[in-house]
């Protein structure tokens, strides 16, 4: 198989071809990914990968996902104060990084939203060349508003699974239609928006993984991704196994085949239980990696959205993956 057959049969999205590509092994792998890995070199972002510090605002869900364990019945709940938020922005800010992304769980308390935004104006006023990505589940398109008024540029908001009922077997307490309903709004908006899936997930099908990329290649996204499926053992799917990391890596490989001037990031679920798998995210075509620093140390382990054994990578560590691949960390890509 040479890059022409890969390149080909991914942009016209032929069914049959893609599900034998995610299956590949061996030679014809190395080939698919280093076909990705050429086409992200060749394109806007050349051989760049940007570098993010992830600040973990709150474990206070709404949603009642099955293979995550910050749903609506959690105890051990906690969230960040606007002040608390605000200076570990300014920490960051302070050791140079300039791409934040603020994650919780899915919270509809007005105050919380509220705070984000006050959050976002202020660390503008004093740092006005950072680039602030959202990652805060499903809102109203006012909240949406209100947060991308208040400096936000970015929206992570993964669909996780494209099938209906596969969708609604995962994620009871939501919908496909809803979840895509909220990506629209944020890209009518104007938030420069990501979104994606979870490759291995219990139920999950090749043709399953085919309408994701359907749906990925429909949106208009500034960002795509694909994380592993991890077990989470507090969650209703503690006793599957993890993804298959060569799956999720050829499913990336397809992605930047699909998505060449995207960004994709290269997550932690890759390196969790399989060795040097980031930097193989990398090498498959990502440019995307993020620091787990911003988190205050003793709330790590209460943010539980892949589980207790997840990798948190710290700086040294993404800076040295990112120069193995051959690749030049910077502040942003976009």
């Amino acid at each position: 198989m040479d890059s022409s057959y890969f390149i080909e049969n991914i942009k016209l999205l032929n069914k049959e071809r893609i599900k034998d590509f995610l299956m590949l092994r061996g030679k014809n792998q190395e080939e698919l990914i280093l076909t990705a890995r050429d086409l992200r070199n060749k394109s806007k972002f050349q051989n760049k990968a940007e570098l993010r510090s992830v600040i973990e605002l709150s474990n206070i869900c709404s949603q009642s996902c099955r293979y995550c364990s910050m749903g609506k019945n959690r105890n051990d709940i906690y969230f960040l104060s606007k002040d608390e938020i605000l200076n570990r922005m300014k920490i960051l800010a302070n050791l140079g990084r300039r791409t934040f992304l603020l994650q919780s769980g899915e919270s509809h308390n007005r105050h919380f939203i509220d705070d984000i935004s006050f959050c976002c104006e202020e660390i503008l006023k004093l740092y006005p060349d950072i680039k602030i990505i959202l990652c805060l589940g499903n809102l109203s398109k006012e909240e949406y508003k209100q947060l991308k008024d208040s400096g936000a540029s970015r929206y992570i908001l993964k669909f996780e699974t494209a099938n209906g009922s596969h969708h609604k077997y995962c994620r009871p307490s939501d919908s496909i239609e809803n979840r895509i309903k909220c990506i629209e709004n944020l890209i009518e908006i104007g938030f420069q928006t990501g979104s994606g899936n979870i490759v291995g997930l219990p139920g999950q099908t090749l043709d399953n993984l085919y309408e994701d990329l359907v749906l990925i290649n429909k949106l208009d996204l500034a960002m795509v991704s694909a994380t592993k499926f991890i077990s989470n053992e507090y969650s209703e799917f503690k006793n599957y196994s993890d993804g298959d990391i060569d799956l999720t890596l050829n499913f990336l490989a397809i992605l930047r085949i699909l998505k060449p001037d995207c960004l994709i990031p290269s997550t932690s679920s890759l390196e969790t239980n399989s060795s040097n798998g980031q930097l193989r995210g990398l090498l498959a075509g990502c440019n995307t990696v993020t620091i787990h620093d911003g988190t205050p140390k003793e709330l790590e382990k209460k943010y539980t959205i892949y589980s207790e054994k997840r990798y948190m990578p710290e700086e040294e560590f993404c800076i040295n993956i990112i120069k193995q691949a051959g690749m030049e960390p910077v502040k942003y890509l976009i």
